[in-house]
């Protein structure tokens, strides 16, 4: 409940900023270097996150990294407050939400585990799915109300509202569960050691390794389409805040009731067909964004792209925990981070540099059949030689 809350702060202020980019420039270009800015960290310190999330005590070191995600959404909204708030901010300050979310999904996947166990696994990350994306539903439309409104600033102060809100849950958690809290074995090994060592780990897994590439994939290609929404929106269906929240908010919707499904299902030995499923309609349904003409249709592509994301996303991480073991799955976590989540400054970049160019269409049509391309390549190549019993 604590991290649902959390979330649904952070999706209320990545939508406004992003909008409020857009109002500042008017440029799709400037509205991908943001993403850009904001997702490097998950780049270069993802794996140092889950080097960490093995070293350190989970639970404290999580209540740090809110504590810094706290303080950067106060400064945000009381500089939009007081009329002080220029593009420059808007990047200093995604950069450093950025940081501590590089150091935070690490940690928090690998707590997961910690709490449920091996047989619980795939329930436990759709519970948190359920989170997650309850939060993707929920924030969106708050936010586009909320700027519809002339509240841009309180999206902000609600985002440092719900970290105190995890933080002081964190503490219950803490208190309650002391073993969640206790690193697996005191290292003197250096933190290179360390990657190198997971680094091995991948190479003799390939199934680990061909769902790390093509979640890489997804991380250039498929990720970025969120910071073409709001031109979507606005410059070619002709949409204001409120009806562009509402369509970020039934991707949104869609991901919430793909949680759900994984929930309910999870625990079937149908992991890999779910993810191979996955894999194949994610990128499908972002080529079908693109040809949306209307409000209706986007949000109705949108909800299956979200449906289908989760599932294949929930698939991919249950798949590399089970693999894993119990010393490498902070950093097997900061490397999943890192494919999908870290690779997403270099996507936007990218897209939003062709959007300009192109045009917003084009881009996300284009980059969405690749990544199809990617996927259907990646399972035909390896069809046979994981063929076995489902996991």
């Amino acid at each position: 409940m604590g991290q649902a809350l959390a979330l649904l702060g952070t999706w209320v202020q990545g939508t406004a900023q992003r909008w409020l980019v857009l109002e500042l420039t008017g440029d799709p270009f400037h509205v991908g270097l943001l993403g850009a800015v904001a997702g490097l960290p998950l780049l270069f310190f993802s794996l140092a996150g889950g080097v960490l999330a093995d070293r350190l005590p989970k639970v404290s070191f999580l209540v740090f990294i809110q504590t810094l995600i706290m303080v950067q959404a106060l400064a945000f909204g009381i500089l939009i407050h007081l009329g002080m708030i220029s593009f420059s901010v808007i990047l200093f300050l995604a950069l450093v939400l950025g940081t501590g979310m590089a150091f935070e999904v690490p940690a928090r996947q690998s707590l997961i585990y910690d709490l449920v166990g091996r047989e619980d696994i795939t329930n436990g990350i759709a519970v948190h799915s359920v989170a997650f994306n309850l939060a993707r539903f929920g924030g969106p439309a708050l936010a586009g109300f909320l700027m519809q409104a002339g509240f841009m600033s309180e999206c902000f102060y609600f985002k440092a509202a719900s970290a105190v809100a995890v933080i002081s849950v964190l503490f219950f958690v803490r208190r309650r569960y002391p073993g969640t809290n206790r690193p697996l074995k005191k290292r003197r090994r250096s933190p290179c050691s360390d990657i190198s060592e997971v680094l091995s780990f991948i190479r003799t897994k390939p199934l680990l390794l061909m769902i790390l590439i093509n979640i890489t994939g997804f991380g250039i290609l498929l990720l970025p389409y969120s910071i073409l929404l709001p031109s979507l929106g606005r410059d070619v269906l002709g949409l204001n805040a409120k009806y562009y929240g509402l369509m970020c908010a039934a991707n949104g919707l869609g991901a919430l009731l793909g949680a759900g499904f994984v929930a309910q299902f999870g625990h079937m030995k149908n992991r890999m067909k779910w993810w191979r499923f996955g894999a194949v309609l994610f990128p499908a349904s972002i080529t079908a964004v693109a040809l949306s003409r209307t409000f209706a249709e986007a949000c109705s592509i949108l909800f299956v792209s979200g449906f289908v994301m989760v599932i294949c996303s929930t698939s991919a991480i249950s798949l590399l925990q089970i693999y894993s073991v119990n010393e490498l799955r902070g950093r097997i976590m900061g490397l999943f981070t890192t494919s999908f989540m870290g690779l997403f400054p270099f996507g936007s970049l990218l897209q939003g540099k062709l959007a300009s160019v192109f045009g917003v269409r084009l881009t996300i049509f284009f980059c969405g059949l690749s990544a199809l391309i990617l996927s259907l390549a990646l399972l035909l190549a390896t069809r046979k030689r994981f063929a076995g019993p489902a996991v």
